[in-house]
């Protein structure tokens, strides 16, 4: 009897284990923006943008996000904050997507009006973390991807 309860009470040791390493942190959508903001240098003014035009923006409706914390330069530059909690991890590659066609949109709308823009646009920090999705445009990458990583990891 004895060896029947070690071996449950080991097998459910063994799950719980299993199931912590592959839970996500709970992030707050506008400390780890807060972060961004304040860590990595901006050429621009950023200012918060309201979550439904935010949604707007990125082509997203309520259904599929729980928080954001989303900032916008004057449109000077193409630089960038957006933070996301979908709904759950399947609306999160949605939200990905959403943010994909973002970046693609700038892409587009400064290659002409402010080309020098375009480096920034080139390989901007895009990270998903089960319900997370993060965006950050800006010249410094590196700072930005350690900012989030240290949220992540």
């Amino acid at each position: 009897m004895k060896r029947i309860l070690l071996f449950a009470l080991s097998a459910a040791i063994l799950l719980c284990a299993g199931c912590a390493s592959k839970a996500v942190k709970t992030l707050d959508t506008q400390e780890v923006a807060n972060k961004l903001l304040s860590a990595v240098p901006f050429a621009d003014q950023m200012s918060q943008i309201e979550s439904e035009t935010a949604l707007q923006l990125y082509g997203l409706d309520e259904s599929t996000v729980a928080k954001s914390a989303v900032y916008e330069s004057t449109g000077a530059t193409a630089e960038e904050v957006a933070v996301f909690e979908a709904k759950d991890e399947k609306t999160a590659k949605k939200v990905k997507e959403a943010a994909q066609k973002r970046i693609e949109n700038q892409r587009e709308g400064f290659k002409d009006y402010q080309p020098k823009e375009m480096e920034k646009l080139k390989s901007p920090v895009l990270v998903t973390s089960g319900k997370y999705v993060i965006l950050c445009v800006s010249d410094q990458n590196s700072t930005a991807q350690k900012i989030i990583d240290s949220y992540i990891k």
